[in-house]
């Protein structure tokens, strides 16, 4: 009896050793963080919490569920789209309830459309945001204008900023607007738009973890400024996430030169598999310590 009862606590304590490490080596490699997008209808939720992927990506505009009228609320759904079968509190949620009967936790990144979407989500968000909630939140959003010359409005930086902050638990996901792809296959971040978000940074007191997503094509020429960037917010904790859309020219080994310089355990990876395949990166126990 004490022999079974030994070998049972032994397991238990290997098994436990085991989790510890695993959840170690992936802190290691954050690279291996793996991603459901545009999660903005109720199948797509359902799915998505069904399958394996650490983080659920959703796009926010204020809008209105199928078939009700009213104030427009925040909903998930891309633009052009204003319309919606989920709306944002239906989505945390539900999540919220996924992951109190889940040992493995999902998190959400939630992708900013309009800094009025923002301002109408305040309520919704400040529950999963405090310190007794676990899953990762990420508020994200392009606050900057960034390469190639590109057009699309920026979220107001100073609003979004300011009232990220008031989720001291949340990651704050802040980047560029950007113009790449198609025609457009070359382009880089230079030191006035790095600059200009440490500016920010500074100017709004943010005190909490950062990550800045970046463009895989563009960010893979721009290795000098992305490090400058890193060391300069090494206080928030920061990181990048290279992101990449279906099509955009990507240079392979640039790119993962860039990702070994900057160390697998600053970097989230959110690009097509075909690319991510070819990068051929180190497992986590091998990642840059």
């Amino acid at each position: 009896m004490m022999f079974r009862v030994i070998v049972v606590a032994l397991t238990v304590y290997f098994v436990a050793v085991a989790t510890v490490r695993s959840e170690e080596e992936a802190m290691k490699n954050l690279t291996t963080v793996s991603w459901a997008h545009a999660v903005n209808n109720k199948t797509y939720l359902e799915a998505a919490l069904a399958s394996e992927v650490s983080m659920l990506e959703a796009d926010i505009v204020l809008g209105h569920i199928n078939g009700k009228d009213g104030p427009p609320i925040p909903i998930m759904a891309h633009p052009p789209a204003a319309t919606s079968d989920l709306s944002l509190s239906e989505f945390l949620s539900s999540v919220a309830q996924y992951n109190n009967v889940n040992s493995k936790q999902k998190g959400v990144k939630l992708d900013f459309k309009s800094i009025e979407a923002f301002e109408k989500s305040q309520d919704l968000i400040l529950p999963y945001s405090k310190p007794e909630i676990h899953f990762p939140l990420w508020l994200n959003a392009d606050i900057l204008p960034g390469p190639v010359d590109a057009t699309t409005k920026p979220v107001d930086p100073a609003k979004f900023l300011s009232l990220g902050a008031k989720h001291p638990r949340s990651v704050l996901s802040v980047g560029w607007t950007t113009n790449y792809g198609g025609n457009i296959t070359e382009g880089e971040y230079n030191r006035d738009q790095i600059g200009a978000m440490l500016r920010q940074l500074h100017e709004n007191h943010i005190n909490q973890t950062v990550t800045f997503p970046v463009r895989a094509g563009l960010a893979s020429n721009s290795q000098p400024v992305v490090l400058d960037l890193l060391r300069e917010t090494a206080y928030l904790n920061s990181s990048i996430t290279v992101w990449s859309s279906e099509g955009d020219v990507v240079e392979v080994d640039r790119l993962k030169a860039l990702l070994l310089t900057v160390g697998l355990e600053r970097t989230y990876l959110d690009v097509p598999q075909d690319l991510a395949s070819k990068l051929h990166l180190p497992p986590a126990a091998n990642a840059k310590n």
